[in-house]
This record gives structure tokens, sequence and C-alpha cells, in this order.
């Protein structure tokens, strides 16, 4: 019974991280490459919408990037590039500027 609860404890803050780490759109977003040559490229690939980056994020290859309207998440994803929501204590304001 102990090790229901500890499981069940388990999934839900797996989940709740997960709803952390999903890119909201107007949100910042860190752009991680995986298997993408480019990050800068797989961004311009996905399109999708106005984009602003901000800086270089703090993984190596990787963009902190905010995008006007819906995240292409698949597009990116399809591109071999990670898109993780980034809390607002890591963003800068940028106007969003066409790729």
């Amino acid at each position: 019974m102990a090790r229901a609860a500890v499981v069940q404890l388990c999934l839900v803050l797996a989940i709740l991280a997960a709803c952390l780490a999903l890119p909201r759109p107007g949100g910042a977003i860190l752009l991680i490459p995986l298997f993408a040559p480019s990050t800068a490229s797989a961004v311009h690939a996905a399109g999708g919408g106005r984009i602003a980056v901000l800086r270089s994020g703090w993984i190596p290859g990787s963009l902190l990037v905010r995008i006007d309207g819906d995240v292409p998440a698949w597009a990116f994803l399809r591109a071999g590039v990670l898109p993780l929501g980034a809390p607002a204590l890591f963003c800068a304001s940028a106007e969003p500027t066409t790729p």
C-alpha cells in the first residue's frame, strides 16, 4: 500500500514538472539542440511566427527566444531542437523580429 502511494506521488511530481517545462505562447522558450547542427537554422526552419532571440542559453548551443503566437513545438522537434519553457527570471524583454 505504501509503495503505491510513493509511485503515485512520483507520477504526480513528474507530471507537474512536465507542465512547468511546456513552452507557452508569448513566453520565453529555451531551445536546446538535440540533433540539429545549429539551433539558429532550426529556428528559421520551424518558423511559426515572429521570434525574438533574447540571448544564448546556458546550455552550449542553446538559444533563449520569445515567440509571438503559438509555439511550433512539433516543428522544433522535427528540426532536432527541444523547446522548453523558461522562467521569466532568466529572460530579458525584447521586441520580436521576423527571422
